[in-house]
């Protein structure tokens, strides 16, 4: 499986200077979780020190493409 990532994602890559690239690739390939949300979109969820990275894809044909990630607020 391919994975690409949208504008909007790789500008938001530059906006959260703590999440890599590479940490987003591992989210999808070796997530903790992941679920089907709105849109048939899968968020896929990993671990790291301690902070829940949320990835949101979408799938076309035999690619993933990143829409978004970003950490989860796990004490709001």
């Amino acid at each position: 499986m391919k994975i690409e990532f949208s504008d909007h994602a790789i500008a938001q890559l530059g906006n959260r200077p703590r999440i890599k690239r590479d940490m987003v690739i591992e989210a999808i390939q070796l997530p903790d979780g992941a679920t089907v949300s709105y849109r048939n979109r899968t968020l896929y969820r990993k671990n790291f020190k301690g902070e829940t990275l949320e990835v949101v894809t979408v799938s076309e044909d035999d690619t993933i493409i990143v829409i978004t990630q970003y950490f989860l607020d796990e004490n709001p």
